[in-house]
């Protein structure tokens, strides 16, 4: 059963004034400890807030969505990643104001299906969305309604392992055809890896970060 608060963890921003704001999704039966690593290598200006999942799997173990197999079939529940993408966007708006974050510098970054809700919410729900960093994600046409505006305000960065075989690299470069379809642009690189973030990935999304801030 999905809790209906997003629990979280966060390093306040250095700035006085209205910081940057990062948040962190992370995958399928990992928490919010897991991301919250990168935080010393993370722009130190940005209030970094890492959230852990709505549905308990195990101890310390949390999805955002159930996930099933059934006949080699993989198939998902797509009403509470509906319900999981909400709370993530209404969530944000909350920590944007606590935090006295800059509402129109946010920047996600997930793994795996804590991604693939980052690129829903992206393209669902633009406004304020600076940049999106996909790791080992893709998307799921299921869980969008294509915003009509504000999608070229937004910076995408995604990175997959070519020997993926959780989210197969085939099927999840296949899926960002939406983006290209509707003439959204964004940055795409492949590793010599499977499911995870390498140190030449983790370097390379720092300098797009960077690079985009």
């Amino acid at each position: 059963m999905l809790n209906k608060e997003i629990f979280y963890i966060v390093q306040k921003s250095n700035l006085e004034d209205k910081s940057p704001l990062i948040i962190l999704l992370h995958g399928y039966g990992s928490n919010e400890k897991d991301l919250f690593s990168f935080k010393e290598y993370l722009p130190n200006d940005a209030t970094i807030v890492s959230f852990r999942a709505p549905l308990e799997l195990f101890l310390n173990m949390y999805a955002w969505y159930q996930i099933y197999f059934e006949n080699n079939v993989k198939s998902f529940d797509e009403k509470s990643a509906l319900v999981s993408k909400n709370l993530i966007i209404d969530k944000i708006k909350e920590i944007a104001k606590q935090y006295n974050c800059d509402d129109k510098r946010i920047t996600l970054i997930g793994f795996s299906q804590g991604a693939i809700l980052c690129n829903a919410i992206a393209l669902t729900s633009p406004v304020g969305i600076k940049n999106i960093i996909s790791l080992c994600g893709g998307i799921d046409k299921e869980i969008i309604k294509l915003s009509k505006e504000n999608l070229n305000s937004v910076s995408f960065y995604f990175s997959h392992g070519i020997f993926d075989d959780v989210l197969p690299f085939k099927q999840a470069k296949e899926s960002l055809d939406l983006l290209k379809t509707n003439n959204i642009d964004f940055h795409f690189e492949d590793f010599p890896t499977g499911h995870g973030v390498s140190p030449e990935n983790f370097k390379s999304m720092l300098k797009w970060l960077i690079s985009n801030s």
